[in-house]
């Protein structure tokens, strides 16, 4: 990808991508307050994390690349701005849990929690409610 494709800005967003541990970090900071430049978001994650510069503006290129962030030219520096919705990169993740801990259904995940976990008669009402206002999938 040249280095011009990967700094243009979109204002198109993307359904999900796969992000990691380290990448969530950078990607809250956004979610939360966007757009940043690289330094403000490298002075929060050295103060943050212990993160050095080059650690996070590795992660910026990277997101960037995988069409998790927009960047805008302001003048020498760049403006970041999440592309994905923090949703859709919590369904993939939550898709991508459920496939690799329990062959991508749900039932193992609710007995799991229900056999290793304490929970209480209101969790319980709770979640029999929430299962009363789900509209089933064919």
């Amino acid at each position: 990808m040249s280095k011009k494709a990967a700094f243009k800005s979109t204002s198109a967003a993307k359904e999900s991508v796969a992000i990691t541990e380290a990448e969530w970090d950078i990607m809250e900071l956004l979610w939360e307050q966007s757009p940043r430049t690289s330094q403000e978001i490298v002075s929060l994650l050295e103060e943050g994390r212990g993160w050095k510069r080059a650690t996070v503006v590795t992660l910026l290129a990277r997101l960037t690349a995988k069409g998790a962030l927009s960047t805008e030219p302001q003048g020498n520096r760049f403006l970041y701005s999440p592309i994905v919705q923090r949703s859709a990169c919590v369904a993939e993740e939550t898709r991508s849990f459920l496939d690799r801990m329990f062959g991508g259904t749900l039932q193992p995940l609710v007995a799991h929690v229900a056999e290793h976990h304490s929970l209480t008669k209101k969790d319980i009402a709770e979640l029999k409610a929430l299962l009363d206002q789900i509209n089933p999938k064919a």
